[in-house]
């Protein structure tokens, strides 16, 4: 008895163990591998797995032979009926342009697109982006367009501590214009190619400059920054009214190869006495005071100096942005803001783009009574409000650095927001708000229409007593039934009826018909 017990505990533990063997004996899935060659090894490989977003898109089979498929397209149109002789050579030269467009530009070498977004700390998000192509394939023009070899940030010693926003980049303006014209030589269409020949002239007239010298000055990087003071808080006017902000400052910087554009712009400012001479230590600067009483301190300036061009909406920030720049004053660097937006991010690189906390609260509070001026002028309070909450998010803030390398175009940032709230939040916000407005509108156009419906059925009452009184000798006292007027109304034994559910009145025939809902009446 005590070995059968026994034997029945071994039955038991061998089929208990036996599922748990059966599952460890199976062998995993072999990964399935692509039968075409993608980037995906490539481009997932410079984001950052594990966060809130992850994306890969490859390309290559959309872009790869780009233009030499448009034959096929070309070969489409020129099936077309009824072309004209004249629209037929139109076409033959718009799809050369867009063959000889796709193909220099390089555009097919993009092998795949890749984001990423992680939350680093609380609250900061490291965002990632990379717009791929295989080493030695970056030739076509919109790569070069993005910049040369990566380099320091130099952009970043002119900006004074309260910058609030900021944006500098290089810009190769006569790879650009030297692209222009290729593109529109090939192109054989004579409207663009005399257009491109008299703007040069056109421009040297307007500012007796030559069009290549100045192309030629300029040095390649361009940067605008815009500072906020609060300590000066200044009214600005709006269609809904007047609204403090801190007191704004506008700069433009560009690197220079000499001083071409302000000789040109200081020999027209001599002719006027009231223009301020501010050179100093190897800067020339000119300024212009406004005879006007404003609130905001505007004083067009510009300046040169150190192969940089200035054009300020004062002298003072161009004096704060060179102090910075020399080391007499600290600047946006030495800030907290930037330090932790800052951290882990490349210091080299071919543009940059900075926004302070401050600059997104400035523009919340713009868009709130923007929003808010909207519903009092008549706006659905329920979508005023929807609104509101849509930007009622916490003030985004950010910094941003990107970079041409053998690999593509790369973008590296920190931010308050993820990436997937920039990526996925317009998908869902865009469709959110067309509802918002489109549904109470088609509701109140599905109610007018009722509305109007009802009337002309108070219209029909109306005539079908009119003739009914006229054919039966019938005074303005007499009313008459539904079933009187049935003859009249030429609806197949059906009375008219209210499409919102109103009740009818007929009435005497002295007085209109009427329905039992508000607004459904006869003028």
């Amino acid at each position: 008895m005590k070995k059968k017990h026994l034997l029945n505990c071994c039955l038991i533990l061998a089929a208990l163990i036996a599922p748990v063997q059966c599952l460890r004996a199976q062998p995993a899935a072999p990964a399935i591998v692509s039968a075409d060659k993608t980037s995906f090894t490539e481009v997932t490989s410079q984001l950052d797995p594990g966060g809130n977003f992850f994306l890969y898109l490859g390309t290559a089979q959309w872009l790869q032979n780009l233009s030499t498929r448009t034959e096929s397209w070309r070969q489409k149109f020129e099936t077309m009926p009824d072309l004209s002789d004249a629209n037929r050579a139109n076409e033959d030269k718009g799809f050369n342009l867009l063959s000889s467009l796709i193909r220099d530009s390089g555009v097919e070498n993009i092998s795949g697109v890749g984001m990423s977004s992680i939350e680093i700390e609380k609250g900061l998000y490291r965002n990632k982006f990379l717009l791929h192509h295989y080493p030695g394939q970056g030739d076509g023009f919109l790569w070069r367009l993005c910049g040369g070899q990566p380099h320091t940030l130099t952009g970043l010693d002119f900006l004074p501590a309260n910058t609030a926003l900021a944006i500098f980049m290089d810009a190769d303006l006569p790879l650009l214009w030297s692209v222009t014209q290729q593109e529109v030589a090939q192109s054989k269409f004579p409207q663009a190619q005399a257009f491109l020949d008299k703007l040069p002239a056109q421009f040297e007239q307007q500012t007796q400059l030559k069009w290549d010298q100045v192309i030629n000055s300029l040095g390649g990087e361009f940067g605008l920054v815009l500072t906020l003071d609060e300590s000066n808080n200044v009214p600005i006017p709006l269609p809904s009214g007047l609204i403090n902000i801190p007191e704004p400052g506008l700069l433009l910087v560009i690197k220079i190869n000499d001083d071409t554009i302000f000789n040109r712009v200081d020999t027209e400012l001599k002719k006027n006495q009231q223009v301020i001479n501010g050179d100093k230590d190897g800067l020339k600067m000119r300024t212009m005071p406004v005879p006007m009483p404003l609130a905001i301190n505007l004083r067009p300036t510009i300046a040169t100096g150190g192969g940089y061009l200035f054009i300020g909406s004062s002298d003072a920030i161009v004096e704060q942005s060179l102090a910075v720049k020399s080391g007499q004053k600290p600047g946006l660097k030495s800030t907290a803001e930037f330090k932790r937006l800052s951290q882990g991010i490349p210091d080299q690189g071919n543009q940059f783009s900075y926004m302070s906390e401050l600059f997104g609260r400035t523009v919340a509070q713009i868009q709130k009574q923007v929003i808010s001026a909207q519903s009092t002028r008549g706006q659905n309070p329920a979508q005023a409000e929807w609104m509101q909450s849509l930007f009622a998010q916490r003030a985004t803030h950010a910094y941003a650095v990107g970079l041409n390398t053998e690999n593509g175009c790369q973008t590296v940032g920190n931010s308050s927001q993820s990436e997937a709230n920039m990526v996925l939040l317009p998908a869902v916000a865009v469709p959110g708000m067309l509802a918002a407005i489109a549904i109470p509108n088609f509701v109140k156009a599905h109610a007018v229409s009722q509305q109007n419906a009802c009337i002309n059925n108070l219209r029909m009452i109306d005539a079908a007593k009119q003739q009914w009184a006229l054919e039966n000798g019938k005074k303005n006292g007499d009313v008459p039934t539904q079933a009187d007027l049935m003859p009249y109304l030429g609806r197949n034994g059906q009375f008219p009826h209210c499409p919102q559910g109103g009740v009818y009145t007929i009435g005497a025939v002295g007085e209109t018909p009427t329905c039992s809902i508000p607004g459904h009446k006869l003028p």
